[in-house]
């Protein structure tokens, strides 16, 4: 399409400035080179995994809270992969970027009950994800040993959210 293009349309763009020769800007002049196509599709690569689970949240008949942790943690994993493929080493301080943001919001879960809960009432659920993806007691030991004096036990922390959600009143 470029190199016709100029030929078939003309200049896509024509500067004018006062007192200076007319500025024909060809077509051609925006036709990307081999290896910054192969840029193009590696950030197309990197787009794809958010784009995945934004699609996958704009369900318009079906309720998908419950699916919110499970879709960040994929995301989290896909991009710790790229980030750690000597691939994508050109856009590592984007990818810090995006994990910055993403830290920002996925510890505002903590104080959201309700993503848990929302995957407690989905029967493919329950509390086996938790279970199978977030640290247990094991897991908390290892993260004091490391220094981290906030480490949670994240299977009991679900847990709770859950008892105290359906906990029965006898008053009641």
């Amino acid at each position: 399409f470029i190199s016709a293009a100029d030929e078939r349309f003309g200049p896509i763009t024509i500067i004018r400035q006062k007192g200076k020769p007319i500025k024909k800007i060809p077509w051609t002049a925006f036709k990307l080179k081999p290896k910054a196509w192969l840029r193009v599709v590696d950030i197309r690569e990197i787009l794809a995994d958010p784009h995945g689970i934004q699609q996958s949240w704009s369900s318009s008949e079906t309720p998908t809270i419950y699916s919110v942790l499970p879709a960040y943690e994929t995301l989290l994993r896909a991009w710790t992969i790229k980030r750690n493929d000597p691939k994508y080493t050109l856009y590592h301080s984007a990818l810090d970027a995006g994990f910055e943001k993403f830290d920002k919001y996925y510890s505002k879960f903590d104080l959201k009950p309700s993503y848990i809960l929302a995957m407690f009432v989905h029967p493919n659920y329950k509390l086996l994800w938790t279970d199978t993806n977030w640290g247990g007691a094991d897991a908390q030991k290892e993260e004091i040993a490391k220094g981290n004096k906030n480490a949670k036990n994240w299977q009991e922390e679900a847990r709770k959210v859950v008892e105290t959600a359906v906990r029965y009143d006898s008053d009641f």
